[in-house]
């Protein structure tokens, strides 16, 4: 009987993570088409899709984007490094 229930916890536990994964990779999925809409708006101003300085402008914002992507990691990883170093000391020195 132990086993069952707790085979039971297990199973709605995995369910329920699931469900979180699939709500995750949808909301991933509705803001990436948010921001191609935005950046089709944005471009459609150098010309219709498909030409040469549309395709060029989409190009520029998707590497501005991921610069800024790669701005923001590097960014956390430099505030978890300054967090490890402090971590424990309370900001206080012992000299």
């Amino acid at each position: 009987m132990r086993s069952y229930l707790i085979a039971s916890i297990l199973l709605v536990a995995a369910a329920a993570g699931q469900g979180c994964a699939t709500q995750g990779q949808a909301t991933r999925a509705a803001e990436q088409a948010a921001m191609e809409s935005e950046d089709d708006e944005a471009c459609r101003q150098e010309g219709a899709p498909g030409t040469p300085a549309f395709d060029a402008c989409r190009k520029e914002l998707a590497e501005a984007r991921a610069r800024a992507q790669q701005a923001a990691i590097q960014e956390q990883k430099r505030r978890d490094f300054d967090r490890a170093l402090g971590a424990g000391t309370d900001g206080q020195s012992n000299y």
